[in-house]
């Protein structure tokens, strides 16, 4: 993890406002995009990943969900936190960027690397996808560092309320095409 004033703050600020499981998801996130870029061979941004994994998911938090899609009013948080401190503007747009295309059907030819291991990572997370490109040692570790404490049916009831309330953002058409489901069959004990 990088050992930057940002992402310190990033860290801090998403393990006050989120309840743990989902704290516990944002950082797990992270680690599994580190594994696949290992994996793959991929370049990246530390700080830029890092703090994108942290709050991709802060628009699901009651205070930060502002009425539009969940990745887009976290995105927007995202990029305002960067700026309040002090971040400069490239790099804020990058995070908000990284955040809003992590929910996208499929990445766009000009994704960056933090795009594309922001979203395989989520999914390794949420679905499995992937996780047998991650060292079994690394996964491990990982959940016992970050354990998932009933990740599966609290993410699932978060997705379906989004659903509900949100029925033309990309989650309402997740939910209508089985995503549910995936989650619930994830090779994860909870």
């Amino acid at each position: 993890m990088p050992d930057t004033a940002l992402a310190r703050d990033a860290r801090d600020l998403i393990a006050e406002v989120a309840e743990p499981y989902l704290v516990n998801h944002s950082v797990r996130s992270y680690a599994w995009a580190v594994a696949l870029a290992e994996h793959d061979g991929v370049a990246f941004d530390v700080e830029i990943l890092y703090v994108a994994a942290v709050l991709h998911d802060i628009g699901l938090v009651p205070a930060y969900d502002v009425g539009g899609c969940f990745e887009r009013d976290g995105a927007v948080a995202a990029r305002e936190f960067v700026l309040g401190h002090g971040g400069p503007l490239d790099r804020a747009a990058r995070i908000h960027d990284v955040i809003v295309r992590h929910m996208i059907a499929a990445q766009p030819p000009d994704a960056t690397p933090e795009d594309i291991l922001l979203d395989q990572s989520t999914g390794t997370d949420v679905t499995g996808f992937r996780l047998g490109d991650v060292p079994s040692g690394t996964v491990a570790s990982v959940l016992a560092a970050y354990p998932r404490l009933g990740f599966k049916a609290r993410f699932g009831a978060a997705f379906e309320d989004q659903a509900a309330r949100k029925p033309d953002c990309r989650v309402g058409e997740m939910v209508r095409t089985g995503k549910l489901a995936a989650i619930a069959g994830a090779p994860f004990d909870s």
